[in-house]
């Protein structure tokens, strides 16, 4: 089993009411993760863990830095901020590791133009081969290979 801690996010301006006032972060389920291509790897030190995510989307500009080609446009989008952007599709390799595993997979994840602060980790690509569990309490995400996990584990 992978597990991360909750990375801290500074809050810009007062907390909102949901927090104690003198809270200065939010704890979020942020995971380092790296996308590899042909021609190379990009590392994220923070990717959102999002179990609400249909899609598994890193940003555009990755495709080239890794030297992978896209698939044909399918005319997908995501809104973003009231914005609608294009994905963009391709299989690349998905690296996971905390301190103990690493696991490594090939999937199909979306590509997009979309300002997210962090690649998301959704459903497809990602988190379908993983049983999630946020322990929010302790701060701490885990996750457990399911049956469906097509990778390895090192």
């Amino acid at each position: 089993m992978l597990q991360f801690p909750y990375l801290d996010e500074p809050l810009s301006g007062s907390p909102p009411p949901s927090l104690p006032t003198s809270s200065t972060v939010r704890y979020r389920p942020l995971i380092p993760i790296a996308v590899s291509g042909p021609s190379g790897q990009r590392k994220f030190s923070r990717s959102l863990v999002d179990s609400g995510g249909d899609d598994t989307v890193f940003p555009l500009d990755v495709l080239a830095l890794i030297g992978v080609t896209p698939r044909r446009d399918t005319g997908h989008r995501v809104r973003w901020r009231g914005n609608l952007h294009p994905l963009r599709f391709a299989e690349v390799e998905l690296v996971l590791s905390d301190d103990a595993f690493i696991c490594r997979w090939r999937a199909v994840i979306a590509f997009s133009s979309a300002p997210f602060p962090y690649p998301i980790l959704g459903n497809a690509g990602c988190l379908q081969f993983f049983d999630v569990r946020l322990l929010g309490a302790d701060r701490i995400v885990e996750l457990e290979m399911n049956w469906t996990y097509p990778g390895t584990r090192q």
